[in-house]
């Protein structure tokens, strides 16, 4: 944790003390009868079971379906068991199943839990709920319950991840959490079934729920699934494009590091970022249309061989036309070789008729470029490359992200070239 930023620091430590302080009292608060530490065994089990089939979010935290074992807990037996049924599911996934998470994230995990619960549970006493009365007729105290935990599990982790990444809130919600909502009100729901059949039935009734909410696991793990091949896919084609050019190995890494660096110095969404980043990867993947011998060839091309080379862009977007997902994003790759004073290609755009992130990426593909070696060419030091970012504002580049672009590149950008450098140097290395 002590590489974690202060505000990360300071934010996880009252959350964990906050936590202990409510457990403490919610525990001195009640009565442990039979039935209560018959209902902390059946359902911390159940929590243990749910907790050990996580899905990971793309952008650090994770979903478990644990959501409906706990709400049930919370109506049922009230904020102390459903807190332990969290805590015990969250324990035995660390220390049995080996996950080899760190204490601080374990703690803040369940700490979170426990605020959660204690929270949901006042709320729901205070709605008018009644302890092991699941009273359809009067739905406020459940639905109250339900949004209460799932708002505060979900701004809890966000908080924590925006505050350790250096990112905004809401851009972190956006990007790992929007989606979230239908499944957050259907999970609490089922835990509300749950309690039911548990007040009606028994415990042997609940061990039918396990379908529908596997099932809803395997709905969260297929989602992610498509999105980490999508962009493991987009990831794989940018490598094979650096492959293709010797000039260019590693171009397309760094093209999107630095093109996601002055997006967030920019303060821009997090959804939007990685829209960018992925498009940054691919912003020349419409050399695939452009033979080899005029990629790789030594020295300058005629002016007919660079009107073949300036078609990529056009090439890029069309081959991209036909994934849905990418929408008006695909316009990024088409216009990342535009000047903002309409000299540029394919369509001489200027201004603001140039979309803002293929601005922000034709920077940081032209700053690349310059700092790199090319046939024709050898490559310029960073700081002669930020002197020429600096003329060509408001000529070839946006002069307000120009000016950005060279502050955040002396605040944060010069660590990703030194990385890369020490990445070449450990693969010679080996």
């Amino acid at each position: 944790m002590k590489d974690y930023p202060v505000s990360a620091q300071i934010y996880i430590k009252v959350v964990i003390i906050s936590a202990v302080l409510i457990l403490g009292y919610l525990t001195a608060a009640t009565t442990f009868s039979p039935a209560l530490v018959r209902g902390l065994v059946f359902f911390g089990g159940l929590a243990i079971l749910t907790d050990s089939l996580p899905v990971r979010l793309p952008k650090g935290g994770y979903v478990a379906v644990t959501v409906s074992v706990v709400y049930a807990a919370i109506v049922l037996f009230g904020p102390c068991i459903a807190a332990y049924v969290a805590i015990a599911g969250m324990v035995f996934c660390r220390f049995i199943i080996s996950d080899r998470d760190p204490l601080h994230k374990l703690a803040f995990n369940c700490a979170q839990f426990v605020i959660a619960s204690g929270a949901a549970g006042l709320v729901y006493s205070y709605a008018g709920g009644e302890l092991w009365d699941v009273n359809f007729a009067d739905p406020v105290p459940l639905i109250a319950t339900a949004i209460t935990y799932s708002f505060i599990n979900i701004t809890s982790i966000t908080l924590v991840l925006a505050l350790i990444q250096k990112v905004s809130p809401w851009g972190m919600w956006l990007t790992n959490f929007k989606w979230l909502i239908p499944n957050m009100l259907i999970l609490p729901l089922l835990g509300l079934l749950m309690a039911y059949v548990y007040v009606s039935i028994g415990p042997l009734g609940v061990t039918l729920f396990f379908v529908p909410l596997l099932l809803a696991r395997f709905i969260f793990k297929s989602y992610m699934n498509t999105r980490e091949v999508f962009t493991s896919t987009l990831e794989a084609l940018a490598s094979s494009l650096d492959a293709k050019d010797k000039y260019t190995k590693g171009h397309s890494d760094r093209v999107a590091a630095y093109t996601v660096e002055l997006a967030r110095y920019l303060k821009m969404p997090e959804d939007e970022v990685e829209t960018l980043q992925h498009m940054a990867f691919l912003h020349d993947v419409g050399k695939i249309g452009i033979s080899d011998e005029l990629l790789t060839r030594d020295g300058r091309l005629s002016d007919d061989e660079f009107g073949i080379i300036k078609l990529h862009p056009v090439i890029g977007a069309s081959i991209l036309n036909d994934i849905n997902h990418l929408g008006s994003a695909r316009d990024l790759i088409r216009h990342h070789h535009e000047k903002y004073d309409g000299t540029g290609y394919p369509d001489s755009l200027a201004g603001d008729q140039i979309p803002f992130g293929a601005r922000i990426i034709t920077l940081a593909d032209s700053f690349d470029a310059m700092t790199s070696d090319r046939s024709y060419r050898k490559k310029m030091s960073c700081a002669e490359a930020l002197l020429e970012v600096e003329r060509c504002a408001g000529t070839h580049f946006d002069p307000l992200l120009a000016r950005s672009f060279v502050k955040c590149w002396r605040e944060k950008m010069s660590q990703i070239e030194t990385n890369y450098l020490l990445e070449v140097a450990c693969t010679l290395d080996d």
